[in-house]
């Protein structure tokens, strides 16, 4: 370990290697962006360490040894062009240098996935099954919904501390499937990095894989359509009243649960709908849904803006702010995974 000074530091716009604490324990992470906060946070750590410097060349000439031609044109295709400034030459190169070490972590992080696609898509393949079954018969028999949320839970919620990007968090498809699971995934390691409790872990998972239950009573023709306008954006905004009434009286789970779909769509400053409601008079599982659903849309190419990849996504759920999440959740949220997540958005997800 070597040890090293704040100001050092500061030469870097992204971590290249990561920072530990005089114990061995990772601070920040290589490929996070050191914002302002950061820097102040490591001035009050008496020392910071990296790894030896020999070794982080090794790491990284490795990184590039496992990246083939595809991945070498990905990177290509999502760099990011670095702003005109006065600066010299040299410091727009040492720049660009870190962006690329920012994304060969991230490559080489997702070659190695933490859930493995066989798990999510059998997760997936039961709440399509669920949800089939709410269109067909109705909303009565909460074992599946239950089953399908302790797979989740028992799945995801013991690798929380291995997962460092939010897009492993995702399975593809048909997005009127796939959304659930997607957030009720987030949903579950924003709950554990929340310290929760083992049981509101569960209630948040559950909540989260039914906050949209209410579509199901909207003719499919609606609701997978990627806007809506008149009519049918009216239609559209009663799913959280219809999911309330679904999962309080035909499934008969908890209010808690029935009132997250009901406020899903409710921002902290009043602004959203059904019930215009404002801060605390939102539940906390239905902040958390909130901020899972809006990243997911927004990474399924459904939001209400477009972006490139999942960085991007955060960059807006940062510009939305406190407007819109509980201050607490949306740091949470934002630092729960490198914040560095080059996924690029699915166009073939429908």
């Amino acid at each position: 370990m070597q040890l090293i000074s704040v100001d050092e530091l500061t030469n870097h716009k992204v971590l290249p290697f990561d920072i530990f604490n005089e114990k061995g324990k990772v601070i920040f992470s290589a490929g996070e962006i050191l914002t302002p906060g950061k820097v102040l946070q490591l001035k009050y750590i008496p020392k910071i360490y990296i790894e030896d410097i020999d070794d982080f060349e090794d790491q990284k000439e490795e990184s590039m040894e496992l990246l083939d031609e595809e991945d070498v044109l990905f990177l290509e295709d999502e760099q990011d062009e670095t702003e005109e400034t006065e600066e010299e030459p040299a410091d727009e190169d040492v720049s660009k240098i870190d962006l690329n070490a920012a994304e060969v972590a991230y490559l080489k992080v997702t070659k190695r996935p933490v859930i493995s696609e066989e798990v999510k898509t059998k997760i997936a393949d039961k709440y399509k099954v669920l949800m089939d079954k709410f269109i067909e018969e109705g909303a009565e028999d909460p074992s599946l919904c239950i089953e399908v949320r302790d797979n989740i839970v028992d799945n995801i919620v013991p690798e929380v501390n291995k997962i460092l990007y939010k897009s492993q968090l995702k399975v593809y498809g048909d997005y009127y499937y796939a959304h659930g699971v997607n957030v009720a995934m987030l949903s579950a390691v924003l709950a554990t990095k929340l310290k929760m409790s083992n049981e509101s872990i569960k209630d948040i998972t559950l909540a989260a894989m039914l906050h949209d239950i209410g579509k199901t009573r909207i003719p499919q023709s609606i609701t997978k359509k990627s806007s809506h306008t008149g009519k049918e954006a009216k239609l559209m905004e009663l799913h959280p009243k219809l999911g309330y009434h679904i999962i309080k009286n035909e499934l008969q789970l908890s209010d808690k649960i029935a009132m997250v779909a009901l406020q899903h769509h409710e921002n902290a400053d009043g602004s959203g709908y059904p019930l215009g409601i404002a801060g605390n008079f939102i539940t906390t599982e239905a902040h958390i849904v909130s901020i899972c659903n809006i990243y997911d849309k927004l990474t399924s190419g459904k939001g209400e803006v477009k972006v490139k990849n999942s960085r991007e996504a955060m960059k807006y759920i940062l510009d939305l702010g406190t407007k819109c999440f509980k201050s607490d959740i949306l740091y949470t949220f934002v630092h729960m995974t490198n914040y560095n997540d080059f996924a690029p958005i699915m166009t073939d997800y429908y």
